[in-house]
């Protein structure tokens, strides 16, 4: 790499599960610690290895004096350029935005295994924008605000944005304090790309987890990529958008081991 990302790396602890190591991918407006806080050292305690990156421009990841500059195929070159520095290929476990930019990869990248957290479809933002103006037409205009350095969102409005209404302060604030505007490029590509049919794929053994009470996600677009990748989504109640940090984490990451020994541990 000729450039420095961010890459944050959770080794196994005890018994370690013969499974591939786990690579995540953040979603907009957040960076690799958003993984670090909760899932990775879940995991760790049960056998897993885990890595998480920040893309170009966010958290610890230089590139942000260029930041709104940066698209949707410089996020794909990251997360392809990152596979090699592995000990082995990694199962990608991709949150919203990280999840359209995995989409993507896979038309470049073979993996041994996906598993996608309340992914952008392939379409784009489309659905998204019509929930939130029909839904929440207030956090939709100040969320634009908050895009263009002008609007800070406090915590009532994160938590109804992208947490399920019982999440503490405490928990919203660890999102809060990482939280950075998303590239203006970025945003761009996921707006237009639904003028284009979503390519066709050849998909890994791949996991489509909805959130049920998702302010941004609608549940046809996670249906949606479910059945583009043939499978079957599953929503897990209760779960707002930033299910990695929801009050209910915990039963989002045990949903994914399950599914990991499920689908890949070779004792």
């Amino acid at each position: 790499m000729g450039f420095r990302l961010e890459l944050i790396h959770e080794a196994a602890k005890g018994a370690r599960r013969k499974l591939a190591p786990l690579l995540f991918v953040h979603g907009a407006f957040c960076t690799a610690l958003c993984w670090q806080a909760r899932f990775m050292p879940w995991l760790a305690e049960h056998g897993v290895e885990s890595w998480a990156l920040s893309l170009t421009g966010h958290g610890g990841s230089d590139g942000h004096e260029r930041h709104n500059m940066l698209g949707i195929d410089d996020y794909v070159d990251d997360v392809a350029s990152v596979l090699g520095h592995l000990p082995a290929p990694p199962v990608v476990i991709a949150h919203s935005m990280g999840g359209f930019v995995v989409q993507r990869l896979l038309h470049r990248i073979s993996l041994p295994g996906l598993a996608l957290l309340a992914p952008v479809p392939a379409h784009g933002l489309a659905g998204s924008t019509v929930q939130l103006l029909t839904q929440a037409p207030d956090l939709l205009f100040k969320l634009n605000l908050y895009q263009h350095g002008l609007y800070r969102l406090d915590i009532d409005e994160l938590r109804r944005l992208l947490f399920s209404s019982g999440t503490n302060d405490e928990v919203i604030m660890l999102l809060a304090e990482q939280a950075q505007p998303e590239s203006l490029l970025a945003i761009m590509d996921m707006s237009l790309s639904g003028l284009l049919p979503p390519t066709p794929l050849n998909p890994p053994p791949t996991l489509i987890l909805g959130a049920g009470n998702d302010a941004l996600i609608p549940h046809h677009d996670i249906v949606f990529t479910a059945r583009r990748f043939g499978r079957q989504a599953e929503f897990l109640p209760g779960l707002g958008h930033m299910m990695m940090l929801d009050m209910h984490w915990e039963a989002v990451v045990q949903r994914l081991f399950n599914w990991l020994l499920d689908e890949f541990d070779r004792k």
